[in-house]
């Protein structure tokens, strides 16, 4: 499954179900660094990648700040694509 933006990043989160994290380099940095800590905390990937434009048209939407993949195959596909 894949949640987009932040508040639904947030959610999955605190669930405890995401994954992997992937934010955009122009995201804010408090933002980065608050999902950052979020994510090493419970020791899931974050990934920053281009711009919230291009991870928009990734995902069909014009603008992305960040996107989370809860589907443990998938993530561990899209990390083998990011190494």
């Amino acid at each position: 499954m894949l949640e987009i933006g932040k508040t639904a990043v947030t959610i999955l989160l605190k669930r405890k179900r995401a994954c992997l994290v992937i934010i955009a380099a122009d995201a804010s940095d408090k933002f980065k660094r608050r999902i950052g800590i979020d994510c090493l905390r419970q020791n899931v990937p974050v990934y920053i990648f281009s711009t919230k434009s291009d991870l928009g048209k990734l995902c069909g939407r014009e603008s992305v700040g960040t996107i989370a993949i809860s589907d443990k195959n998938l993530a561990e596909g899209i990390t083998k694509a990011f190494a």
